[in-house]
């Protein structure tokens, strides 16, 4: 008795085991994420140094700091996300993510996106809007041109530009060579 209960024992796990495992032929071809069941259309993230040795706006050479977002369209329209760009000591900039457009660029496989929305620190600026736009030129290094950054410009409208991402300001690109774009 005692050798054929340590026989099913093993036996039981085994199919315990799999009857939960996945395939993951399965996990690859899972539907777009979801949260509220929502699929997210758009994801746009950027991460790398801030604009490094750009003669566009006169930086020094070398890099000055981070410059990171994540930002999320849904099918209902609705944006999520965060944007990080750490151009001064101790913590620079952090902005909530509530608008989003991305566009084919004409002519190209080129990705472009706009992102806006409301500054959170330092507080100086706390409650003002924030816009910034990116560009995803390839997916690696050996790709002709290197993704391009915008600066993020708080309280645009006092440059001259919208502070509404889907009015397609156009502001100005650096490249970022040593950073990555990545929209879809």
């Amino acid at each position: 008795m005692r050798h054929a209960i340590l026989t099913l024992v093993p036996l039981l796990l085994l199919a315990a085991c799999a009857d939960q495992s996945a395939s993951p032929l399965a996990e690859a071809n899972a539907p777009p994420a979801q949260v509220g069941g929502s699929p997210i259309v758009h994801r746009v993230s950027v991460g790398g140094p801030d604009i490094c040795g750009s003669p566009q706006v006169g930086s020094k050479p070398g890099c000055d700091a981070n410059f990171s977002l994540i930002a999320m369209q849904r099918e209902d329209g609705s944006v999520t996300g965060q944007m990080i760009d750490s151009y001064s000591e101790p913590r620079g900039l952090h902005a909530i993510v509530d608008c989003l457009l991305v566009q084919v660029i004409p002519g190209r496989t080129t990705l472009e996106a706009w992102i806006g929305g409301v500054v959170t620190s330092p507080t100086n600026q706390a409650g003002q809007r924030v816009i910034t736009r990116v560009r995803d030129n390839g997916t690696s290094m050996n790709d002709p041109l290197p993704d391009a950054i915008g600066r993020a410009i708080v309280a645009p409208e006092e440059e001259g530009f919208s502070s509404d991402c889907q009015d397609m300001a156009a502001m100005g690109l650096a490249r970022t060579p040593q950073g990555q774009v990545t929209i879809w």
